[in-house]
């Protein structure tokens, strides 16, 4: 890398060496992130690097009277596609070989973004940066390039501006003003909760590339002496590395906790604008300014090889299998940066720059192509199998057959309809199954051993709602879900008016209403339960609900026997897509009968906890708990009698709970839970 200075080129290797620190912090974090917690921050760094950089290229050619937009954006394509077009190429032909209709969907939604330098904008959709859900997409790490790009499209249009006549004066404080006002933007939206616009939008990381900026446009002289220049330089390496080591996904980011590294690293830039200090000689080391070097390719590679090889094994990467792919993928940049970026940037500028452009532009618009097919044909199934196909359709195909009909999941449950054994419209019935997506999941068992007694069954399910009074239930970052206060009535109307009533079975999903959803689980929110009975927002207790709710259906007049089904394991992998990869790439489908219990017994323990709490003072209800049955020490079970027995990694198939949850009925009933 040469950054111009005073006309001149001159080598900074310590910035390289800053570029080695942020990649490799990134890389850890995501290969093995429980080590390196706050390594995120090393896409700050990169952002600090940039804007000093760009804006100094920017501000000296508006200054000498040779900028061309044409000419810059043309250097800046050169620079950053030709990388990028092979890393998206190779992972996507990677996800096509690799990944099952239902993964590969959501890439072809980030191939098409990725073509337009539009991936932070797909951020914005998903659940944020740390969520289980997005740490599946192999292209999630190209949102920092969506920003940086979008950064570019503004900046030099800024600059021209304040580069008129007197303006050129105050062009670094309009800067400086700028920046803290964004800054502060970012602060006031991640206090408010809006974390993930502020983590993936422009306006709210652009403080970011002017930290940089402002230093490019002269706003501090250079320090006087090596005494400043050393200070500067280690306590500037310190906010860096305490940043990487102290923070951790949990922080509110990226407003204030933020500032450090990117200050940190404008302290290192602005240390060695004059001299070399001896604080940051590290940076200048042969090995470190290697990895400076290889910075931006290793940075393209490592996510989608980490992502894949997770996919393809169907369960998380020990950490000698994470750091051996690392090593990998620095493998793959250096060859990236040595036969790709040093060729391309090595050409000599065109006659026809604006030509040139749209020459290095135009592959990107296969890309987005390519994610429109995925995207129109589901995931590409054709390239399947018929037996890959049919393991890989499991979550469609083995459930509740009236999960269309009965499950809700916006507006309330309606008060006539999904009666099993007995007429649409009838108004008695013998078991109510109460609940939400879990309490649909068992509906097809609870129906089965219902017809075996000659009883009919009405279902009332409603997704996010669980069967609790004075529950109102918030997806953290989505708000509200709908409906739940409407089902929640309708059922105890109903309980209330039937004297026909004999068993309610309430089911439930309940470990997730404590506002964690597992680190584990890549499809679903958070949600916290709140106390709509109550003023604000006071969260509810699930034991507190649970009373609550018992008192409410005693005051009801029934005569109807309670029986509370307990947590279904929540699974650390979907048992069908397990068994469909294994078809797909050869391996063996025994692995996947059975799954880890430790971190399903976690969860369901807790939950269990709760529930027994609040079952002490109501003997004459029944329980069963799913999770002490399906589990043991080491392990639960998935496959029985090689019938599938969940349809995704927390919901019993139909076949599972036709084979399960009659007998859980019969024992609950019988005194044994």
């Amino acid at each position: 890398m040469a950054v111009e200075t005073g006309g001149q080129a001159q080598h900074r290797r310590d910035i390289d060496g800053l570029r080695a620190i942020a990649v490799l912090a990134i890389v850890a974090y995501h290969a093995v992130p429980g080590w390196v917690r706050g390594g995120f921050v090393g896409v700050d760094v990169f952002f600090v690097i940039s804007g000093f950089l760009i804006t100094g290229i920017i501000a000296r050619g508006r200054d000498e009277g040779r900028f061309s937009y044409r000419g810059f954006y043309l250097r800046r394509a050169r620079r950053i596609v030709p990388a990028y077009l092979v890393a998206l190429a190779a992972t996507a032909a990677a996800a096509l070989a690799i990944l099952l209709p239902q993964a590969l969907a959501p890439v072809g939604w980030a191939l098409s973004a990725s073509g337009l330098f539009l991936t932070n904008v797909l951020g914005l959709f998903s659940f944020g940066y740390f969520a289980p859900g997005s740490q599946t997409n192999p292209l999630l790490h190209l949102w920092s390039l969506g920003v940086e790009e979008q950064f570019y499209l503004v900046w030099p249009l800024l600059v021209a501006l304040l580069s008129i006549g007197v303006l050129r004066r105050a062009r670094a404080g309009v800067a400086v003003v700028l920046m803290l006002a964004l800054l502060a933007l970012a602060q006031v939206l991640v206090a408010g909760g809006r974390e993930t616009f502020a983590f993936f939008m422009l306006p709210t990381r652009a403080w970011e590339f002017l930290m940089g900026g402002v230093l490019a446009l002269g706003l501090a002289p250079p320090p006087r002496g090596p005494a400043a220049a050393n200070l500067a330089g280690g306590l500037g390496l310190a906010l860096i590395l305490g940043s990487v080591a102290l923070l951790s996904d949990t922080a509110p980011f990226p407003g204030l906790t933020a500032l450090p590294a990117c200050l940190g690293t404008a302290l290192v830039i602005w240390s060695g604008l004059s001299a070399r200090p001896a604080a940051t000689g590290v940076l200048e080391s042969r090995p470190v300014v290697g990895i400076g070097l290889i910075s931006y390719s290793f940075y393209l590679w490592h996510w989608p090889v980490l992502v894949l090889a997770r996919a393809a094994l169907q369960r998380d990467l020990a950490p000698a299998e994470a750091l051996g792919l690392a090593a990998v993928s620095a493998g793959l940049a250096w060859l990236s940066w040595r036969f790709v970026e040093q060729p391309w940037r090595g050409r000599p500028m065109p006659q026809a720059p604006g030509r040139a452009l749209a020459l290095t532009l135009s592959p990107l618009l296969l890309f987005v192509a390519l994610g429109g097919l995925i995207l129109a044909t589901g995931g590409l199934p054709q390239r399947l199998s018929p037996a890959v196909r049919r393991a890989a359709a499991f979550a469609g195909t083995d459930i509740n057959p009236r999960r269309v009909e009965c499950f809700t999941q916006i507006k309330g449950v309606a008060p006539v309809g999904c009666r099993y054994g007995a007429a649409p419209n009838a108004t008695d019935y013998d078991v109510l199954v109460w609940g939400d997506s879990h309490a649909d999941a068992i509906t097809p068992g609870v129906v089965a051993w219902a017809q075996a007694k000659g009883w009919s069954v009405r279902e009332a399910t409603h997704g996010g709602c669980p069967p609790l009074v004075d529950a109102r239930t918030t997806r953290v970052r989505f708000g509200a879900l709908p409906g739940c206060a409407e089902s929640n009535r309708q059922a105890l109307a109903e309980i209330a008016q039937d004297p026909k009533l004999k068993l309610i079975v309430l089911s439930a999903r309940w470990p997730i209403y404590n506002g964690d959803a597992p680190k584990y689980d890549p499809h679903n929110p958070p949600i916290r339960m709140f106390d709509a009975g109550a003023a604000g927002d006071r969260i509810y207790p699930l034991d507190e609900a649970l009373r609550r709710t018992l008192a409410t259906l005693a005051a009801t007049g029934t005569k109807a026997q309670i029986l509370l089904v307990g947590p279904v394991p929540e699974l650390t992998f979907s048992p069908p897509d397990c068994i469909a990869m294994a078809r797909h790439l050869g391996g063996a489908e025994q692995r996947c009968w059975d799954a880890p219990a430790r971190l399903p017994m976690i969860r369901a323990r807790a939950a269990e906890a709760e529930i027994a709490a609040a079952l002490a003072r109501a003997p004459e209800v029944k329980p069963v708990y799913p999770a002490q049955r399906l589990c043991a020490r080491q392990t639960c079970v998935t496959v029985l009698q090689r019938k599938i027995l969940y349809f995704d990694a927390d919901h019993l198939s139909a076949t599972g709970a036709r084979m399960l949850v009659p007998g859980w009925l019969d024992d609950a009933l019988a005194g044994r839970p």
